[in-house]
């Protein structure tokens, strides 16, 4: 049991230092980007800098409670499937489809938002 609080503790921590994030980009007055060592574009060159942030904010809260609930389904997969392989295939997958998730709404998001000449 003590192992089981544990494990949920730390996951709790891990999502909420995501939410956390998502937070402070939602109410940032600068643009923002997703952490991955890009450069966020320069406030003239969005169309909107407010949605350009309130956007990547909530993609950073949907996946912090994403995260949550993929760590505690998979603390239960632990115990209820009897093969380890397979319930870390099926979290790795879903770890993986977040991410892409992400990614993928990263780049919408640049394509929207992100003026293409800016003279």
């Amino acid at each position: 049991m003590a192992a089981a609080i544990i494990y949920l503790s730390i996951s709790f921590l891990v999502s909420l230092i995501f939410v956390i994030i998502g937070i402070v980009q939602v109410h940032a007055k600068e643009p923002v980007s997703i952490n991955t060592g890009e450069k966020p574009p320069k406030a003239e060159e969005l169309v909107s800098v407010t949605e350009w942030n309130r956007k990547h904010g909530r993609n950073f809260i949907v996946y912090g409670c994403l995260l949550f609930l993929t760590l505690v389904l998979f603390g239960i997969s632990q115990i209820m499937i009897d093969n380890t392989k397979l319930s870390l295939i099926l979290f790795a997958v879903a770890i993986i489809g977040e991410i892409a998730w992400l990614e993928i709404d990263h780049i919408l998001l640049k394509k929207k938002l992100i003026i293409k000449d800016v003279a």
